[in-house]
């Protein structure tokens, strides 16, 4: 068994308390968004985090902050445990490279853009524990082609606008804003499982 002492744990991706919260940590620096004085969101980290290829998502981690890991354009995998229960705003904003996410399966929220411009992924399934995603959660994801939402789940405008999915289907669009997947029985056959 390793030792695992203050030096070898600092290079570990990890949870901690941090001004309160569970947070996670990487190089010994907590990952989490701020707002720096030009008002731009930023991470600890920021050129070490713009290689990363693979984002594994640690148990005890309920939040995935306001642009965490925006224009991580590297990252091709994110893998969430099932603590996972909101996505914030912008969280996965601009990752170019991303092709595969895995949703925690008590994934309750998914914010403002959250995946907007991930324009390499071409599927997601999101869980039956998703009651709300809000404007633009995958705008702008031109090969998004599969897209399996539950029918409870609320959903914002221009989710799909400009995405592979939008293009090729005939979506109708509500009053509210939101796509209705039941007007066409054909394409609510194609997102089920």
């Amino acid at each position: 068994m390793r030792v695992q002492t203050e030096e070898w744990r600092r290079f570990i991706p990890g949870i901690r308390m941090y001004k309160g919260k569970k947070t996670l940590f990487w190089n010994g620096e907590p990952l989490y968004s701020t707002k720096s004085e030009s008002d731009e969101p930023r991470i600890y980290d920021e050129q070490e985090r713009e290689s990363w290829k693979v984002l594994i998502v640690l148990p005890g981690v309920e939040v995935i902050p306001y642009a965490t890991f925006r224009k991580c354009n590297q990252l091709e995998t994110v893998i969430m445990s099932d603590s996972v229960r909101r996505i914030e705003d912008w969280a996965f904003h601009n990752c170019w490279s991303l092709v595969f996410i895995k949703l925690s399966r008590n994934l309750d929220y998914i914010g403002i853009d959250s995946f907007e411009d991930c324009t390499s992924l071409p599927s997601i399934f999101i869980p039956p524990s998703c009651r709300e995603m809000y404007y633009g959660s995958f705008q702008g994801c031109k090969k998004l082609i599969i897209l399996h939402v539950p029918q409870h789940t609320r959903l914002g405008s221009k989710m799909i606008e400009d995405t592979a999915l939008i293009r090729a289907s005939p979506f109708e669009v509500l009053q509210n804003g939101s796509y209705d997947f039941d007007i066409n029985e054909n394409v609510h056959e194609w997102i089920k499982i």
